[in-house]
């Protein structure tokens, strides 16, 4: 069976993003080996993406190819008039466990939840994250968007592994206990 995995790079005070969604602060990180800190095996593994509309836009907004064009990718909006810019790619206006359900039998890898923070917690709350691999950025924003907002559900995780790259950046990996 599909595993929903978040994969997702958090500063040291636990913020995804700026207050106003950019994420300038990943790209100034120093990085002259291009070092992908495990994110080429990570989505290896993926067939479905799934982000938040705010997350969508934000990666619009890279100026860069679509980088999800061999995965089906939803957006999560609440705006049924939204359309999206790119292949392969649908909308969810609402996450249950039955659209959950739905998105793990349609996958035939596993499931990226990308973000946003709100997304994350929606997950969360219907115990559908299996795993979780953070990649903490050595940086402190001070205020942002949370990587866990609106005050989750308690859930338990067993540590798994973490590996330490010479940018600083340190992958901590952890499995939901059933």
């Amino acid at each position: 069976m599909s595993k929903i995995q978040l994969f997702i790079a958090c500063t040291l005070d636990g913020f995804i993003a700026r207050e106003n969604g950019s994420l300038d602060w990943l790209f100034e990180l120093p990085n002259p080996d291009q070092i992908d800190h495990g994110y080429n095996d990570f989505i290896n593994g993926i067939d479905i993406v799934i982000m938040g509309r705010k997350t969508y836009d934000e990666v619009l907004g890279f100026g860069i190819d679509w980088p999800y064009s061999n995965c089906k990718t939803y957006i999560v909006t609440k705006n049924e008039n939204y359309t999206v810019k790119t292949e392969n790619t649908l909308l969810l206006h609402t996450i249950n466990i039955e659209v959950i359900e739905n998105l793990e039998s349609e996958s035939q890898k596993n499931i990226w939840l990308v973000g946003g923070g709100d997304l994350i917690t929606q997950f969360l709350n219907e115990n559908a994250i299996d795993d979780m691999a953070l990649c903490m950025i050595p940086i402190i924003l001070g205020k942002g968007i949370q990587l866990f907002p609106n005050q989750p559900k308690e859930t338990k995780f067993e540590f798994v592994r973490s590996e330490a790259f010479k940018t600083g950046v340190v992958n901590l990996t952890y499995k939901k206990i059933k």
